[in-house]
């Protein structure tokens, strides 16, 4: 499952649920959390995607976390398999 943070200035952000709760813990609920556009700073809309393996999206670039040398995690942004 995907989760999309959409700001209301056409920023969008992809992000696979398994890895906000590798980061944020199994219990959260995803449209809780905050989330911050680099644009703006407005109210962001989220919306949780199913997505189905027969039908993957093209081109959908998604964040990641990575834990780095200094133990903080840093989001790094890759192209979605599945």
């Amino acid at each position: 499952m995907l989760v999309k943070a959409e700001c209301s200035c056409g920023n969008v952000r992809y992000c696979r649920s398994a890895d906000l709760m590798m980061v944020y813990g199994g219990g959260i609920d995803p449209l809780k959390l905050k989330f911050d556009c680099s644009r703006c700073k407005p109210e962001i809309k989220i919306t949780l995607l199913e997505v189905h393996p027969e039908h993957l999206p093209k081109r959908l670039m998604i964040h990641k976390p990575m834990k780095g040398p200094d133990g903080k995690i840093h989001w790094t942004t890759e192209r979605f398999r599945g």
